[in-house]
């Protein structure tokens, strides 16, 4: 079952909040997300995703549009808190609602332990530079060298997460 980049996004933003990630920028976010699905993608199949979302090829790297819209108004500064969305109740009323990955999923903590343990002590930056390195699939996708907002597949991203001499999950 894949989660929402919401859901996602918001167990990064929980460990962000305690502190063990420092400096949790939306740049920042959003590469670990990109790192998560793409780790998620290669050791479940890329037919698996962790999350429904897909990203972009932008100019600093991936992005999930929509989450980028969401936290635009953070700049280059810490994301403060958890992100919400509005929804429908049974009975037509408006509800707030934090989408969250449940605690009995070990398998994804697990796997976003992993992540914040490779990724997390880096910045925004830094991890941007790790998704533009030659044969990644943020890379593999340019067009006259530039980023133009396509999609980025999912095979791609289980297959060319960055090369393979530098880290592995």
């Amino acid at each position: 079952m894949a989660y929402s980049a919401l859901a996602v996004a918001n167990a990064f933003i929980e460990q962000g909040l305690r502190g063990k990630i420092p400096n949790l920028t939306p740049m920042k976010l959003q590469k670990l997300l990109f790192f998560a699905q793409s780790w998620h993608l290669r050791n479940k199949g890329e037919s698996t995703p962790l999350f429904d979302d897909n990203f972009a090829r932008w100019k600093y790297g991936p992005v999930i549009p929509s989450l980028y819209h969401e936290l635009k108004t953070y700049g280059a500064k810490s994301i403060a808190s958890t992100l919400s969305n509005v929804e429908l109740d049974e009975d037509g009323e408006l509800m707030l609602v934090t989408p969250s990955i449940p605690a009995s999923d070990a398998d994804t903590h697990k796997l976003i332990d992993q992540i914040i343990s490779k990724y997390g002590g880096l910045s925004g930056t830094q991890l941007s530079y790790l998704t533009h390195e030659p044969g990644t699939a943020w890379e593999l996708g340019l067009v006259n060298g530039e980023a133009d907002g396509s999609a980025i597949t999912w095979e791609q991203m289980a297959q060319h997460i960055h090369p393979e001499s530098r880290m592995r999950a």
